[in-house]
């Protein structure tokens, strides 16, 4: 029987995905596989417009600038991205502490 290689669940006879960047032997359980292939997936997005450049035998500086325009764009992705998480936090939270002092207020004009 094998095992996850992430967090060692026992799989089944008919269970497992295997690894997307080590060899087959190497099996995950679906919850892992997926938290691997979705870092994986991210991995390779950030790193797709680097490939073969360093490969070049002489660099320009329009390279170098086209690198840094990319490494800014995925930078602004990442910030968008946390933005959002913090502003739907932030909503969540001033909801629910304008209905705790609407709660409040209603117990204390009630009585």
């Amino acid at each position: 029987m094998k095992a996850c290689v992430e967090c060692g669940k026992n799989l089944g006879i008919m269970e497992g995905y295997r690894h997307p960047t080590l060899d087959k032997d190497n099996l995950l359980c679906s919850k892992c596989f997926h938290t691997v292939f979705e870092s994986v997936e991210k991995y390779r997005e950030f790193i797709t417009p680097y490939i073969g450049f360093f490969n070049k035998e002489s660099s320009t500086i329009a390279d170098i600038q086209k690198i840094g325009e990319n490494i800014t764009k995925n930078i602004k992705k990442m910030q968008n991205r946390v933005n959002k998480l913090w502003s739907h936090n932030a909503n969540q939270n001033a909801n629910k502490d304008f209905t705790t002092i609407h709660q409040h207020n209603i117990n204390t004009h009630s009585g």
